[in-house]
């Protein structure tokens, strides 16, 4: 039998929080209600949408096109960080590295095969590469909270997966 997505992503999330709740049960103590928000939206973005929408996109397109087009993911978060967290602007060093290693994992995903697109995988594949865009940008500000990674990531892996209880 095969497992959808949205099977694999629940499986998956529900297994990795048990582990993270073995290896640290403590509860983590926030200072301010709104720093939930912050978990629930990392919960969301990171975990529920990324991960959905880049396993829903393999089902239309080839796993090649979505890894190369997955791997745009970091140019997204510097435009955003650059936006939204008063970054250093992206200089043409930054845009040239860029195209050389997207051009490198281009080259290694499609290995001399022939470049077919499907509109409708490689889309949700570039949404997904956004989406962990703003996911990179969350975490960044929850990291600079200072908490046990172990238990930030089993919370935002808690909200991602109540995130995905209305689908499944």
């Amino acid at each position: 039998r095969d497992f959808t997505p949205l099977e694999i992503l629940f499986i998956r999330f529900t297994l990795g929080w048990l582990a993270l709740w073995l290896v640290c049960p403590r509860r983590l103590k926030l200072t301010d209600r709104r720093q939930e928000w912050l978990f629930a939206m990392a919960g969301l973005t990171g975990v529920t949408l990324y991960f959905l929408l880049e396993n829903i996109a393999l089902t239309y397109s080839f796993a090649s096109n979505v890894g190369v087009i997955v791997a745009v993911a970091p140019f997204f978060t510097a435009l955003l960080a650059f936006r939204f967290l008063d970054g250093e602007r992206p200089r043409a060093n930054f845009f040239l590295g860029f195209a050389v290693a997207i051009t490198g994992i281009g080259l290694i995903s499609f290995n001399g095969s022939q470049l077919a697109l499907d509109v409708r995988g490689d889309l949700l594949a570039v949404v997904a590469a956004m989406v962990w865009a703003v996911y990179s940008l969350l975490t960044k500000r929850i990291g600079g909270y200072g908490w046990n990674v172990i238990q930030t990531t089993r919370r935002i892996f808690g909200w991602g997966i109540l995130f995905m209880l209305p689908a499944a």
